[in-house]
């Protein structure tokens, strides 16, 4: 039987969800909103536990949102179940 860890979705219209455990890459991820499974990923990273996951394709250029509020901008690339951090987005306050 396949172990899958867990990620909460804030709002809908996030595109980042929140581990809730730590995530290893290559582990199966529920996406979790409103006590529902909305979504599965498989991590492309080693994600610590509270930190974002992105559950969609995100480009560069496209705003990152979490709590249904925009919380930065891509500067590359994020596949689907890829981490989502200083790395790879930058503030839209300091722009």
């Amino acid at each position: 039987m396949t172990e899958f860890k867990k990620a909460i979705l804030l709002n809908r219209k996030d595109n980042v969800a929140t581990a809730i455990l730590p995530i290893k890459k290559g582990d199966n991820v529920v996406i979790i909103y409103n006590n529902e499974v909305v979504a599965e990923v498989i991590s492309q990273d080693d994600i610590d536990m509270y930190h974002k996951i992105a559950i969609t394709p995100i480009k560069v250029g496209d705003l990152i949102y979490k709590y249904g509020e925009v919380i930065g901008r891509a500067t590359d690339y994020i596949n689907t179940g890829q981490h989502v951090h200083v790395n790879n987005i930058e503030s839209v306050m300091t722009k």
